[in-house]
């Protein structure tokens, strides 16, 4: 009877060792901080000037009525390129064509990340060829969902 107890207190202990171990190994594998570059010639872009183009709501084109809501704002190249949006026809033609171009997107596509910002390339696509090109680049760096939500 004393044998039992010794042998079960004593397979307890190296149980109890072992769970220890793999608890510390693993710990401090998943615990462990991530390295970030931090390397002097990574290279940080700045943002350029916004300009908000304001509250979209969208019908998509399923047959079933969904729609998209979503804030726009567009990032520019450069200050000079703010001058053309001081313009309100020019940002009456950018809402109405952000209108055209979703209106083509269906409800799974814009499900996933992947598929905003596939609508978000394209409208930067779409805004950059209507508009004239400031200091010979396109004004208009990328297009930026503030909030989006489907229903």
């Amino acid at each position: 009877m004393l044998k039992k107890i010794i042998l079960f207190a004593l397979v307890g202990i190296v149980i109890l060792l072992v769970g220890a171990g793999a608890g510390i190994f693993l710990g401090g594998k998943i615990l462990k901080q991530p390295k970030y570059v931090t390397s002097p010639e990574r290279q940080v872009e700045m943002p350029g000037p916004m300009v908000n183009m304001g509250d979209f709501t969208v019908n998509l084109a399923d047959r079933e009525p969904k729609i998209v809501r979503f804030k726009l704002v567009l990032e520019l190249n450069s200050p000079k390129a703010l001058n053309l949006f001081s313009e309100s026809g020019w940002q009456s033609r950018i809402k109405n064509e952000v209108i055209l171009a979703m209106k083509d997107r269906f409800y799974d596509d814009l499900r996933t990340a992947e598929g905003i910002l596939e609508a978000s390339q394209d409208l930067t696509r779409r805004i950059n060829a209507m508009m004239p090109l400031v200091d010979g680049h396109a004004p208009v760096k990328r297009v930026l969902f503030e909030e989006f939500m489907l229903q």
